[in-house]
């Protein structure tokens, strides 16, 4: 079973390490120790019986959801970890309420964008050459959060 709850600082080690195990150029640990600080970001975590198997990064800001990133370790993926904190950041989302949820990912990550689309959200935008590592395309996702839009 899998159970999602706001990171504390004692999270941060995990949080990093699934972070540098999910992103060709994964943010730094001081990152994180800033989003539990900050008033508008949050920072979820998913434990399994294995300890921090996933982690969700989000900002509650000007009635809008803003996803930066959900990452499930490599050996725990394809077991719904992902929408678990997807749908969870949703429903904070909702219970804000916020109206729109939007994010970024890289044109290249199909299961992401397998994942958001399944959830709901549509492309809007393409931001080309969005990623500095590889100059990669960005696609900007968004998803109403209100009237008919998809509950999880």
């Amino acid at each position: 079973m899998t159970v999602i709850a706001a990171a504390t600082a004692a999270d941060l080690d995990a949080i990093d390490e699934l972070e540098r195990h999910s992103f060709t150029t994964p943010w730094p640990r001081k990152t994180f120790e800033e989003q539990l600080a900050s008033e508008w970001a949050r920072l979820d975590t998913a434990r399994g019986a294995a300890g921090v198997v996933g982690f969700s990064n989000y900002w509650l800001v000007a009635g809008e959801v803003h996803i930066l990133a959900i990452a499930t370790h490599p050996d725990h993926r394809r077991r719904g970890i992902g929408r678990a904190l997807l749908d969870h950041l949703l429903a904070a989302g909702r219970a804000q309420p916020a109206t729109l949820a939007t994010l970024e990912v890289r044109r290249s990550n199909l299961p992401a964008i397998a994942l958001y689309e399944n959830a709901g959200f549509r492309t809007v935008h393409t931001r080309k050459g969005y990623y500095q590592d590889n100059d990669e395309d960005a696609l900007v996702m968004l998803l109403a959060l209100t009237g008919s839009s998809r509950q999880p």
